[in-house]
């Protein structure tokens, strides 16, 4: 049974970094967080269920971790809840859940159709669909400027990526 009095230690870290995301970015509140949640989800994780949680009256179930912890990325300035976290907090299938669903968000993005999810890390993978989540939701830019602004972020990925194989390759033939 909940320890009604107290949120276990994953649950703690989740609202650690929804009232601290980050930057300037104030705290996400719980309204938007659920909401955002439902978003990506389309349903199972509401505003009650999300304050039962938090409050320790419910133990989440791994899906529910994942959905908040995602949500909660969505919302802050930068993305500040890992897979690693949650192995780090004693939920190690919550951890392995969410690994998965970042790599099937990025297998789902044709932006991101030369990221193999399976070799490129869940952090490189977050970061990613973090900025193109930012640059899609720019209000005031066309279409067509968004996509070329997805081009040139990830044209500057591989060009950072190709500097630093060629540096392994030159530091490789010492």
């Amino acid at each position: 049974m909940a320890n009604l009095n107290q949120p276990s230690a994953v649950v703690q870290l989740l609202i650690d970094r929804r009232n601290t995301p980050g930057g300037l970015k104030r705290r996400i509140s719980t309204r938007s967080a659920a909401t955002r949640a439902k978003e990506l989800a389309g349903d199972s994780l509401s505003e009650p269920t999300w304050r039962r949680i938090e409050s320790g009256e419910k133990i989440p179930e791994d899906r529910e971790l994942v959905l908040m912890a995602a949500a909660i990325n969505d919302l802050a300035a930068e993305v500040i809840i890992s897979p690693d976290d949650f192995d780090e907090h004693g939920r190690p299938a919550a951890a392995e859940l969410f690994r998965e669903w970042i790599r099937e968000r990025t297998a789902a993005d044709p932006t991101l159709a030369d990221i193999d999810p399976k070799l490129a890390p869940e952090s490189l993978q977050q970061m990613l669909q973090k900025m193109l989540g930012e640059i899609r939701a720019l209000r005031g830019v066309t279409a067509a400027e968004k996509a070329e602004m997805e081009k040139i972020l990830l044209s500057n990925v591989k060009s950072t990526l190709n500097a630093y194989g060629a540096q392994l390759r030159i530091f490789r033939r010492k």
